[in-house]
């Protein structure tokens, strides 16, 4: 199987095997199946109405569902109530798939559905929705039904690039990254500040700024996963489906905190839950898979040569003074892998033109370690060397860096290092890292207060801990 849906509101699912057949199981109620009635099964039937054409993407929804082939047509089949089938009359259920005659003329590259809607993307940017338009969610400005596609007007020149339906509104994101949300807004799923419900696509201020990479909407709840590899939640926050670590409702997108340390490549919900797809660093200091599946990673001896270039003289063009110290380097690489060494070079300041350049409060090996990052992609991280080198990182804003920091204390903090590590921490003024010592210190309290290194750990910080201790 290549891709699968599944719609656990009225029990049924959906697979494509790698020839791109498709599969169908669970309730037939609607002919949601496409098996030509309303029975249902217990294991996957191949759906025969779609045999010989190549079934690329799948989108359900409570009573229906819809499939874009390789060559881009769209079919749906299920319920006709109210349009969701879209194709438009509203008597009865379309036991098989049938072509959606109103697109027919078009390239569908993307589709989804939820609830009583559905909306798809073209190859020229148009974005269609029809079905149930209940509070707005179809975006036409109205709450009326559609019975068949119709163009959401609002987002014409737009570039959008991805929609996605929830069970009572509907989020589109643009080539630009940025976020649009229409129809119910209740719970505060629309990410506006309130509960007000919109009938046509309203940009999400808060995520202004933000690249937003891919969105996915649950029945009352919606998340965006950034560029960055960061995700916000909100709306509807029954079970802890926002995973901010309450039920409360949220109107403005809100970072899932406990995915902070991660790069998340994929987000999905559905009804009462969220799931993100994380890669881990790997034994290098990358991501693990980053390089994708379909490219070759470079191999060892690119990043050996890339790595012996860290402070070699020979062709240099810059040098910086660390302790006193010499650590030579290159301008082109140090501008393009990091922006305040860009800022720098280009400031027309001091820096920009001399060729020796000062760094103070930054240890040589430190440095170094940054260096070999900002050059190779990748650096080892020493537990003894991880506060201060999540300093540099933070001072110059290379934020992998400093994630990777913060994993290699989280996974290595233990009950004898912990106390001198959360010393570390404070003196170093990084909150982050003696949140980090500080939590684990909590949790095992017991251990870590028999521990020598309790010793190093100052009066100040000590009052702190035993007041965090439940």
């Amino acid at each position: 199987m290549t891709h699968i849906c599944h719609l656990n509101h009225q029990y049924h699912t959906a697979a494509v095997a790698s020839n791109g057949d498709l599969y169908t199981w669970g309730g037939g109620m609607y002919g949601k199946l496409g098996h030509g009635n309303e029975s249902g099964h217990s294991t996957p039937r191949r759906v025969e109405g779609l045999v010989g054409l190549t079934v690329s993407q799948i989108a359900c929804g409570s009573r229906h569902t819809a499939v874009i082939t390789s060559t881009g047509a769209l079919y749906t089949w299920g319920d006709k109530e109210n349009g969701v089938a879209g194709h438009g009359d509203t008597e009865g259920h379309q036991y098989t798939p049938k072509l959606l005659e109103r697109l027919a003329g078009k390239r569908v590259v993307q589709l989804s559905a939820c609830g009583f809607h559905t909306g798809c993307l073209t190859d020229a940017a148009e974005v269609f929705t029809w079905g149930e338009g209940k509070f707005g969610r179809l975006g036409h400005g109205a709450e009326r039904n559609c019975h068949s596609p119709r163009l959401v007007e609002v987002l014409l020149g737009k570039k959008p690039r991805q929609v996605a339906c929830g069970g009572f509104h509907t989020a589109v994101i643009t080539d630009d990254g940025k976020m649009y949300t229409f129809g119910g807004g209740e719970h505060g799923q629309l990410g506006h500040g309130d509960k007000v419900n919109k009938t046509k696509p309203t940009i999400v201020q808060a995520l202004e700024g933000i690249f937003v990479s891919q969105i996915t909407c649950g029945w009352s709840h919606s998340v965006a996963l950034t560029a960055k590899g960061r995700v916000y939640t909100w709306g509807n926050g029954d079970h802890g489906k926002l995973g901010h670590g309450s039920g409360k409702k949220v109107s403005t997108p809100q970072m899932v905190e406990k995915l902070a340390d991660h790069k998340v490549v994929r987000v999905a919900s559905y009804n009462e839950h969220t799931a993100a797809l994380v890669e881990p660093f790997d034994e290098s200091g990358n991501y693990a898979g980053a390089f994708g599946t379909n490219s070759v990673p470079v191999t060892t001896a690119y990043m050996q040569d890339m790595r012996d270039m860290v402070n070699d003289e020979e062709y240099s063009d810059v040098t910086f003074l660390v302790d006193d110290q010499p650590v030579y380097a290159h301008r082109a690489i140090l501008a393009r892998r990091c922006e305040h060494f860009a800022a720098m070079f280009r400031s027309g300041m001091r820096e920009s033109l001399e060729r020796e350049i000062r760094i103070p409060n930054v240890p040589r090996p430190v440095f170094l370690l940054l260096m070999e990052y900002v050059y190779t992609d990748s650096v080892k991280i020493d537990l003894e060397h991880s506060v201060d080198l999540y300093i540099a990182a933070d001072l110059y804003q290379l934020d992998r860096l400093r994630d990777m920091c913060c994993m290699v204390v989280k996974r290595n903090v233990n009950g004898e290092n912990a106390a001198v590590l959360l010393q570390s921490a404070a003196d170093a003024h990084c909150q982050v890292l003696k949140d980090i010592c500080m939590e684990y210190i909590v949790a095992n309290f017991d251990i870590i207060s028999k521990s020598e290194g309790i010793k190093s750990v100052s009066h100040a910080l000590l009052l702190e801990i035993l007041a965090m201790r439940p």
